[in-house]
């Protein structure tokens, strides 16, 4: 679970840096970069460094080049390695003032990264800031890629600590790159600082009136997990099912109530997953249906199996119909109960399921069929109770007033077992004195 929900936080970061982040290189005669708050004077680029750079941008990626709407992309001079070979003699080269040699490396930084060479990716980008002065933009958008790639390479610390300088350069919180840092300190394990800086997420969203991300609160019912604090993963869960109803999320919050032991409210949320059309697997109906019949509420059990079976979600099986002729019978449908019940025999290698069917059948004072029933199930065989079915065939037997099968049935249920012995005396004994009234009924008539 800790390695899926890790991967799941690490999907949900936002994409890499995007390659050569500060735009096109700045030619100015002064450079100066407007800000909110101040102005930074950095020196000017001179207009051969800047031929230099655009010349290798161009090699490293030539869609990327400053044009004409319209106008074709320049025709690069060499590959990406060759844009970075002539970086890499321009930035040796006498006379660069700071500023000429950030963006140098800053334009490193995007060849190395096109080449997929994240180490030196990283490495030019930290040049850019060991420059000295540079402009504010450049600095924030230098600090987002470099704790972006660290986050990339798994080296979690790194990334926290540009991230903070990052924050620490814009003067405003963001919420986006707070999420960030908070599943840093979840993949370090540092749960506490991940919960904390989690919930700081949602406190600079509910500042700045903007909406909750999904993946911002999932956050906290991952960290609260860990943690196991099962009241909080709840509450969680619940502001995510009213913001964003998907199925995972009410399936997570209905296993959350069951380990509260709440199992109505476990019920109603698994129910409410239903209603809304989201069970498309065979086993999550038949579980709703099986807790529905716990919970006694078994007309709505086979209910939902019976479009289950129509919508073809449900197979016809032994267990799935057997399932639902216990639900018919409970909820006293028997008429529905009995067809359920025949159809889950053709599946079936023992006498169970025919036992089941001669007693709902008998329920109906369908004794006839009933009597055919109780013997396929004696033919069957498997049978536990064997003084039971024979004894309630006995039952059936003797309402059609068939005595002889009917003594015979009572006497193979009392060898079955001794413990109802007496009872099928008792009634061997009332067959017994039925049918010397019945044949004393008969000489008397006949007598007449």
């Amino acid at each position: 679970m800790k390695k899926l929900v890790a991967f799941i936080c690490m999907l949900w970061v936002i994409p890499l840096v995007v390659p050569y982040i500060s735009g096109s290189v700045d030619l100015g005669g002064q450079a100066i970069a407007q800000e909110k708050k101040k102005t930074r004077r950095v020196p000017a680029m001179r207009e051969s460094t800047y031929k230099r750079l655009a010349e290798a941008q161009v090699m490293i990626d030539p869609e990327s080049a400053p044009r004409e709407e319209g106008e074709p992309a320049p025709v690069p001079k060499g590959t990406p390695r060759d844009a970075i070979n002539l970086l890499l003699k321009l930035k040796d080269r006498r006379g660069l003032n700071s500023y000429e040699l950030a963006q140098v490396w800053n334009t490193l930084a995007f060849g190395y990264y096109t080449i997929e060479d994240v180490p030196n990716t990283i490495r030019a980008y930290e040049q850019v800031l060991a420059q000295g002065t540079i402009t504010q933009a450049l600095e924030q958008s230098v600090l987002r890629a470099l704790f972006q790639l660290y986050y990339s390479q798994e080296q979690y610390a790194k990334s926290i600590q540009y991230m903070e300088k990052w924050e620490a350069l814009r003067e405003q919180p963001d919420a986006g790159v707070t999420f960030i840092k908070a599943t840093a300190y979840y993949q370090m394990d540092r749960f506490r600082d991940a919960l904390k800086t989690a919930l700081l997420v949602e406190q600079i969203a509910l500042q700045q009136q903007k909406t909750i991300r999904e993946k911002w609160w999932y956050l906290q019912v991952v960290i609260y997990n860990e943690l196991v604090e099962i009241d909080n993963v709840i509450a969680v869960l619940e502001k995510l099912i009213v913001n964003y109803p998907k199925k995972q999320y009410w399936m997570h919050l209905a296993g959350m109530y069951g380990e509260k032991n709440w199992d109505d409210l476990s019920l109603s949320a698994y129910y409410a997953i239903y209603t809304q059309g989201m069970f498309d697997k065979e086993s999550e109906v038949v579980m709703l249906s099986q807790r529905l019949l716990n919970a006694e509420v078994p007309f709505e059990a086979a209910t939902i199996l019976e479009k289950g079976f129509k919508d073809g979600l449900i197979k016809e099986t032994e267990k799935n119909l057997k399932l639902l002729a216990t639900a018919y019978t409970m909820a006293q449908e028997m008429s529905k109960a009995i067809d359920a019940w025949r159809d889950a025999t053709k599946f079936t290698k023992d006498g169970v399921l025919y036992y089941r069917l001669a007693q709902a059948l008998a329920n109906e004072d369908r004794h006839k069929a009933a009597t055919v029933a109780y013997q396929d199930a004696l033919d069957a065989g498997k049978l536990k109770d064997l003084g039971d079915v024979n004894f309630w065939y006995g039952i059936s037997l003797m309402q059609l007033e068939n005595w002889e099968r009917a003594i015979k049935a009572f006497r193979a249920s009392a060898k079955a077992d001794r413990t109802m012995a007496k009872q099928c005396r008792q009634y061997i004994r009332y067959i017994q004195g039925e049918r010397r009234r019945q044949a004393e009924l008969r000489k008397m008539l006949a007598g007449e």
